[in-house]
Order: structure tokens, then sequence, then C-alpha cells
């Protein structure tokens, strides 16, 4: 097994870290931009709001819950307990999958209730930004895949004892902290979607 320096482990997370905040910043500037101009077509007329179904405030329950198994597995990383650390990633996966099947049961309900993604600005609008949402939640859970079978690997097959040394110096068996990291991310982000949009589909 190769064994690298801690302090060339060290510099590498630390690249990691900030691709992460690139990545975070770009998303933030994109949403940012799909929300101002949401609200610069509706201030143009023809606008017809809809109420927002009923599936979308229970995808934003089970997004909220995610957050918390997320914490749950980045410290039980932290703290050497493999097995809940690989139960919390796990249930992660779990609830952003349903998650993403909520969003798809939302958009189904707006499509039989005449809502449709190229008809009227407000529908399209609301499409594309909680879809968008949808495909980064979809792509932080291939990357929960990756890691849960990284610990899975490592934990129940080979049990190796390699580690990862985070920027505080502590010891982790998978790259838990940069999906802790994202994982958040997307839930505050839907969050402020969520609020954004309850707002202006009612006022």
């Amino acid at each position: 097994m190769m064994v690298y320096p801690i302090s060339e482990k060290y510099n590498q997370q630390k690249a990691h870290r900030f691709t992460m905040y690139l990545a975070l910043m770009s998303i933030t500037m994109a949403f940012a931009g799909l929300t101002s101009a949401y609200l610069v077509r509706k201030g143009a007329g023809n606008w017809v709001n809809f109420p927002m179904p009923v599936e979308f405030y229970t995808s934003t329950v089970i997004l909220l819950i995610s957050s918390a198994t997320m914490h749950v597995a980045h410290i039980s990383n932290k703290k050497g307990h493999p097995k809940m650390a690989t139960l919390g990633l796990l249930v992660t996966i779990a609830l952003g999958l349903l998650f993403a099947f909520f969003q798809y049961k939302g958009w189904q309900d707006l499509n039989f209730s005449g809502i449709y993604i190229d008809g009227n600005p407000a529908g399209s609008f609301f499409y594309v930004i909680t879809g968008l949402h949808a495909a980064h939640v979809l792509g932080g859970i291939a990357f929960l895949l990756v890691a849960l079978f990284r610990s899975y690997r490592l934990f129940f097959i080979k049990k190796e004892s390699t580690t990862i040394i985070n920027k505080k110096g502590e010891a982790l068996k998978v790259r838990t902290d940069l999906l802790s990291m994202y994982w958040h991310f997307m839930d505050f982000l839907w969050v402020y979607i969520f609020l954004f949009l309850f707002f202006n589909l009612n006022h």
C-alpha cells in the first residue's frame, strides 16, 4: 500500500476544497441569475401564477432530513465509527432519491393541471429552476454512491488503514467533508428556491 506524506495529502485536500468553493460559487451565480430573470419576466406581464403542488412541500422535508443524516455520516466518519458512517451515507442516498421522486411527482401534477414547460413563462421558469436543482442533487447522489462503495470496500472487505487528513488535522477514511459541504449547500439552496417560488407564486 502506498502511503503519502501527511503534508502532501493536506495540500491535495486544500486544492479539492478550493475547487469545491469555486463550484458552489458558480452554482450560486447560476441560480441567482435564474431567480433574477424570473422577477424581470414576471414584471413584464403575461404571467399566470399557480399553486405549488403538495409534493414540493414533502420533498422539502425529505431534503432537510437528508441533511441531518449526511451530518451523522460525516461526524461518524471523523470519530472512527465506520458502520454508522456507512449507514448515514446509505440513508442519505435513499432520501436523496426520494426527494427526486417527489419532485418528479410534483412536475407530473403540474402537467396534469395544464402547466407545461413550454407554456406560460411562470410554469417554464418553475420547471427550469426546480429541474436544474434536482439535476445537481442527482449529481451529488452519484458522488455519494462512490463514497458508499469506497466505505463498504475499506471497512467491510479490505479493512485498510488508509486515511485522509482534513484541514483540521482529523483523520477520515472516506472523503465525507466535501460531500457534506455540497449536500448541505444543496439543502440550503432548495430552501431558498422553495421560499422564492412560494412567495412569488402567491403574490
